[in-house]
């Protein structure tokens, strides 16, 4: 499983049905240096995996919204 070494929380904007998604750029940093860029428009759910990134899961854990 791919894990997250950083991702900015405030490049991303929660929606009322807990979702996310990307207000602008963002790279994703992998603990293996790999870089996920994130365009805007972009939208994470829950249980849904991006190269194997639950995004939401990772943003709802950053940002305390679990």
């Amino acid at each position: 499983m791919t894990e997250i070494s950083r991702i900015n929380v405030e490049e991303f904007e929660k929606k009322s049905d807990g979702s996310w998604v990307c207000i602008k750029n963002s790279d994703i940093v992998t603990k293996s240096q790999e870089v996920i860029r994130i365009t805007p428009g972009m939208t994470f759910k829950k249980g849904v995996k991006l190269f194997g990134i639950d995004i939401a899961e990772a943003l709802d854990k950053i940002s305390g919204n679990n």
